[in-house]
């Protein structure tokens, strides 16, 4: 248990949460109250409806704004407590929540009865609304950062939502690790979709993977041999297919991310100093791959002092 919680002890933490929940409510009742003013003074009418014209008057428009001016606040301020007062009848208002989860849940067709029952907060592990469990609980994305398991995997989720090519490189990625594998191998789908995936690259002798192309090419040649090897040069071998195929996945990885970004610059227009930044890194892109090709080609991995000065921006 935390002795402190930032610069205060726990007795005192707990002092201020009171203290400041008071303040919250107190703030909930003005701005309702404020609400019911303005909806006093401009009721809500349904849609097409009108009032009888007498003699000229102010619209709705009108009469708001000059409240909100003769109070000191915004207009949207006013309008927007005009509009929740008149969702959440007083009967229904609940103490101890705030104006805020009150305005993001009055749109929810059953909000009378949800707001009686709170859900459960995973930080405090209390009862109680937020605004982020609000907007959970009418469908909106949260702008907290995720907590909860279940809150990182929608995360990852929603950022990978129709990427394709995101998704393979993060799922790559993740199944390198020995414990995220064996996990995810456990999981009768994934089992059956890695399955299918290699019976289908098997069946295409692997022209469309270059990936596996690639593998099998390299290191078929050194499994053929002895069936006693020195587990020294397995060990050995294993690190050498490790590191090929890391090389490899930077390069499709590059390849991905450069064919989901470069379309989209049709409609950015680029100022001087970012075509220049963008040159820059393109140069030593190319550098880069000239040092690949010669180190495949020659097994010299040494840098060259020019490209060793570009790669550092020199």
């Amino acid at each position: 248990m935390f002795t402190t919680i930032g610069s205060v002890g726990k007795d005192r933490f707990e002092e201020l949460v009171t203290s400041s929940l008071d303040r919250v409510e107190m703030e909930a009742r003005c701005q309702f109250a404020v609400g019911d003013a303005a909806l006093e003074i401009e009721p809500l009418r349904p849609h097409g409806g009108h009032l009888p014209v007498a003699e000229p008057q102010l619209s709705v428009e009108e009469s708001l704004a000059l409240f909100a001016a003769r109070l000191g606040v915004s207009f949207h301020t006013v309008r927007t407590q005009r509009w929740v007062a008149a969702q959440w009848p007083a009967e229904h208002r609940q103490t101890g929540v705030s104006f805020e989860v009150h305005r993001i849940l009055a749109a929810h067709p059953d909000r009378f009865e949800l707001i009686r029952n709170p859900p459960l907060n995973e930080r405090t592990g209390l009862p109680r609304w937020t605004g982020e469990a609000a907007k959970k609980a009418v469908g909106w994305k949260s702008d907290q950062v995720p907590v909860s398991t279940a809150e990182k995997v929608a995360a990852i989720r929603d950022l990978a939502e129709g990427d394709e090519a995101v998704a393979a490189v993060v799922a790559t990625d993740f199944l390198r690790r020995p414990d995220v594998a064996f996990k995810a191998m456990r999981d009768p789908t994934a089992r059956e979709r890695v399955n299918e995936a290699q019976f289908e690259l098997a069946e295409e002798g692997g022209e469309d993977d270059e990936f596996t192309q690639d593998y099998v090419q390299t290191f078929s040649d050194e499994d053929e041999g002895d069936p006693i090897e020195d587990p020294v040069h397995i060990v050995r071998g294993f690190r050498k297919a490790q590191e090929f195929g890391d090389l490899i996945a930077v390069c499709q990885g590059f390849i991905a991310g450069a064919a989901r970004l470069v379309p989209k610059l049709r409609c950015h227009d680029l100022t001087a100093s970012q075509v220049a930044a963008l040159t820059r890194h393109v140069e030593k892109l190319r550098a880069t791959t000239d040092w690949i090709e010669h180190a495949v080609a020659t097994g010299k991995v040494d840098l060259d002092e020019q490209l060793a000065q570009l790669l550092r921006g020199q």
